[in-house]
């Protein structure tokens, strides 16, 4: 794994995304879901995943964000103008076990995992959606991820549930872990931040 200091991630922005941006954040989510989750989903189906694919899928996404007003928000993290991860959430409709609004997504290239900028775009997507008037998150992680699982509790997350549900055919189990105060969320990033600048 790469070691990155303190200083480089500094050198990482986050921006909204764009619908120009559709390709490269598919190709982050193509390549994260066959790192992280060998053994979790069968390899047929990691190695026939297709950045073309997934392209067409967030360009949707990203079209409809542009008409949301915020309730649907997507954040890319870029360095040397190369895009190395994204996070998005929305608004829910209805809430979902008490929670207002959903952390939809989270990836990292490999090599960028565990530097911190995973915090920086979750608070970054969770500030959005408390502007728009949310006061609770939730968010869902496949149940043998426990890279995520740890990283969601660091941040404070409860675990609400868990659950069988199915995707593409495929029968799995997932988690869910929220916050009933993003503030609760907001304080465990910040102080986080402040315990690796000691380091």
């Amino acid at each position: 794994m790469t070691d990155i200091t303190v200083s480089s991630i500094k050198e990482v922005s986050l921006r909204r995304a764009t619908v120009d941006d559709a390709e490269a954040i598919a190709a982050v989510r193509v390549e994260s879901w066959q790192a992280t989750y060998r053994g979790m989903i069968p390899d047929n189906y990691l190695d026939e995943m297709r950045v073309e694919d997934s392209m067409l899928q967030w360009r949707q996404i990203l079209q409809a964000m542009a008409q949301a007003e915020d309730r649907i928000c997507v954040y890319v993290a870029e360095s040397e103008g190369h895009i190395i991860g994204f996070a998005s959430g929305m608004m829910l409709p209805e809430p979902k076990l008490g929670m207002q609004a959903e952390l939809t997504a989270v990836y990292l290239r490999p090599a960028w995992q565990r530097s911190g900028i995973g915090r920086r775009m979750v608070q970054k997507v969770a500030r959005t959606l408390q502007a728009q008037g949310a006061d609770s998150l939730l968010v869902w992680v496949i149940s043998g991820n426990s890279i995520a699982r740890n990283f969601y509790e660091e941040l404070g997350g409860a675990l609400l549930i868990e659950q069988a549900f199915s995707w593409d055919g495929m029968d799995l189990m997932e988690v869910g872990y929220g916050w009933r105060d993003l503030s609760v969320l907001m304080a465990s990033v910040n102080a986080m931040r402040t315990s690796a600048s000691l380091h």
